[in-house]
């Protein structure tokens, strides 16, 4: 008898942070080797490292968030593959017709609803709430977010696995490899003197425009490198200070980012609030000091 078949909600989206993305990228590439008694296919829109599982590709309405191919045809394409299915994100269907487990990174749309779209409550009352309740499991990856979901979802205790999220095995960087990197970091962004580094998004709760002022307030060569693409919520060319500069980086592939932890004077994280908060984990492992709000 061949072993059951899980289907992987394997959506990459633009409502995904790198974080969340980086989630279904590690699952998708590392669970067939560490379960080996299951089956796996994963329902894509994007290019995944993928070795010993089936990989359906999807495109259109089925692939984007708030859609009715993600209502209607996501889940009959799942049913078809699968026994149980695994929405890797908040994001799916309010009907599955198959038994899944559901990952809820953290709540911070219901703990800040003020600074995201008015469609957030609808969402989260209408498909996240019911998705959760008939979830054989709800995984998260913190344990301060068990009471998020109790206080904001209604779900029960015994109904969460915490799962704590990991570090890819690049970030460990030696000590003589972090001379290197940090010099690559140095040149391929023109970072000319000691730097802080911040990893992530630009959303609001991540409190961004209290890291620029006080970098803008240091008296000491210090550069500010910010990752990602996406408007501030702030007007950022009011802050300037001349010891140092604003560098904005972009996205950067993994093996960039790894360099820049590794030559930062420090990671700085100054969210208002975090579900998990990888990047502070990546940049321990890389050797950086890190500060966090």
């Amino acid at each position: 008898m061949p072993p059951p078949n899980v289907v992987l909600d394997a959506r990459l989206t633009r409502q995904m942070s790198v974080g969340m993305q980086t989630y279904v990228r590690e699952l998708v590439a590392r669970l067939p080797r560490i379960a080996p008694d299951l089956q796996f296919t994963a329902v894509t829109n994007a290019d995944l490292t993928s070795t010993g599982l089936e990989v359906i590709r999807i495109g259109g309405s089925a692939a984007a968030n708030f859609s009715l191919g993600e209502q209607l045809t996501l889940p009959g394409l799942m049913r078809r593959r699968g026994a149980l299915a695994h929405f890797m994100s908040v994001y799916a269907p309010r009907f599955a017709g198959i038994p899944y487990v559901y990952t809820i990174h953290d709540l911070i749309h219901r703990r800040f609803p003020e600074y995201f779209s008015w469609k957030v409550p609808p969402y989260y009352r209408w498909i996240a709430r019911p998705v959760a309740h008939a979830a054989r499991a709800v995984i998260t990856d913190a344990r301060a977010t068990v009471a998020d979901l109790r206080e904001h979802l209604g779900v029960a205790d015994d109904q969460v696995r915490v799962v704590p999220l990991g570090v890819a095995e690049r970030y460990f960087v030696e000590e003589q490899e972090r001379a290197n990197r940090s010099l690559a970091a140095r040149e391929r962004f023109g970072l000319h003197a000691p730097f802080l580094l911040y990893a992530g998004n630009h959303r609001k709760h991540k409190n961004l425009e209290i890291l620029v002022r006080a970098w803008s307030e240091l008296h000491r060569p210090c550069d500010l490198a910010l990752t990602e693409t996406g408007p501030f919520a702030f007007a950022i060319d009011r802050y300037a200070s001349q010891y140092g500069r604003i560098v904005a980086l972009g996205h950067v592939d993994p093996e960039l980012l790894v360099s820049l932890y590794a030559g930062c004077a420090a990671a700085v994280q100054p969210s208002s609030y975090e579900g998990f908060g990888l990047s502070v984990l990546e940049g321990m492992a890389a050797g950086a000091p890190v500060i966090v709000a």
